[in-house]
């Protein structure tokens, strides 16, 4: 679990320093958290990769404002 948080930390690091976008922001994170279930015991791979967030980030923009 400390390692997410690390790696949460970095990429929010990297994305301030770059002047990252928001998109860039959700996209990072997303990316982040499949190299983390990559890196899980070969048995957990799959069942950890389907619990993750599949949504675009105008989909993830659109339900965050409320629109439909």
């Amino acid at each position: 679990m400390h390692s997410k948080q690390s790696l949460v930390l970095i990429i929010f690091a990297i994305c301030v320093m770059s002047g990252c976008t928001t998109q860039s922001w959700y996209e990072g994170v997303k990316e982040g958290a499949r190299n983390n279930c990559r890196s899980q015991p070969p048995g957990e791979v799959d069942a950890c990769l389907e619990k993750l967030n599949t949504q675009t980030y105008e989909e993830y923009e659109k339900a965050r404002s409320g629109q439909h």
